[in-house]
């Protein structure tokens, strides 16, 4: 709209000009002028249009112009995904500089799963902290305690956490033969999801040192529950017998489970000082065989006689092996 009252106030003032000076001009070329001014208008419009820019076809607009979509982010799905477990007899009792120096030495380790046996929560002996619900705190982590029994002001048992989310957490108080000295023994779980999709289950336990029979009808327990359990699962604790005893418990889990290490050539993982045996057991089964052992071995601190026993597993998140 500028343009156009721009070009109409320039021809008026070249057309006043040229009717005022009058110059070689009689009525005859008055009325040429009169006749030529709207030709001479249009090209000056024209002129003055074409120095403005370039011109743009402004194409057919009934059509509604080509939007490209854009490109989605690629997404890049992990093959595999590694995950590290950490078994640790936590019977500190009033070692209160102990307890500092065992959550240290997990965080060390840095694994995303963690099983503590023997566990003090709120007793009068452990200045009544809250001993794994600290450890959760210290590494950023989840899980629960399950106590097994009252004990001063607080409770003994165990404690299962992870750093995946958890989906559902398990627990059970496992059989025994009535016995006023035998103390109670417990089953813990976690179902969490490593990846969208992807469920694991880690597990502890610790059985009964004294009885067999005891260990029998606890294991009988275990198995009834994961037996059950199709995808992969990651069990461990102190199962109180050793492989060359060739005793019920470790016989009837062999049925189910791949063990990290078993037998003559294993790495002990207590007492600390000279160890003679396994006391913390790493376990795993998939039914579909997507999980496999990386490493496997003890971690070499610990604030009491026994060693922590860990392992690194890698979860196939493609394949399904047949």
């Amino acid at each position: 709209m500028k343009m156009r009252m721009y070009l109409d106030a320039v021809i008026k003032r070249l057309y006043l000009k040229a009717l005022n000076n009058r110059l070689y001009f009689n009525d005859l070329n008055k009325r040429a002028i009169k006749c030529i001014s709207p030709v001479f208008f249009s090209l000056c419009l024209l002129m003055l249009a074409g120095g403005c820019g370039k011109s743009v076809d402004p194409g057919d607009w009934s059509v509604t112009p080509y939007k490209p979509e854009p490109k989605p982010k690629e997404v890049i799905e992990k093959a595999s995904r590694n995950f590290k477990v950490m078994s640790i007899n936590m019977n500190l009792r009033n070692n209160v500089a102990g307890f500092e120096a065992m959550k240290n030495y997990i965080k060390e380790y840095d694994p995303d799963f963690v099983f503590l046996r023997q566990v003090d929560s709120a007793t009068t002996r452990s200045n009544k902290i809250d001993r794994p619900g600290e450890i959760a705190k210290a590494l950023g982590m989840k899980g629960f305690f399950k106590n097994n029994m009252d004990y001063q002001t607080g409770g003994f048992g165990n404690a299962v956490f992870s750093k995946f989310p958890i989906k559902s957490e398990f627990s059970k108080l496992l059989n025994m033969t009535p016995s006023e000295a035998a103390e109670r023994r417990s089953f813990v779980m976690l179902k969490v999801e490593v990846e969208p999709g992807k469920e694991v289950y880690f597990a502890g336990t610790e059985l009964d040192p004294s009885k067999v029979e005891d260990r029998k009808l606890q294991v009988a327990d275990i198995t009834a529950i994961t037996d059950g359990i199709d995808k992969p699962l990651v069990f461990v604790g102190n199962l109180n017998e050793q492989e060359a005893a060739k005793g019920p418990v470790l016989e009837a889990l062999k049925r189910s489970f791949s063990f990290g290490c078993l037998g003559e050539g294993c790495i002990w993982n207590a007492p600390k000082a000279k160890p003679n045996g396994v006391y913390d057991y790493i376990m795993f089964k998939d039914k579909s065989r997507n999980l496999s052992l990386v490493s496997y071995g003890t971690f070499p601190k610990s604030e009491n006689t026994f060693l922590p026993m860990v392992a690194e597993f890698k979860l196939d998140l493609k394949n399904e092996k047949k």
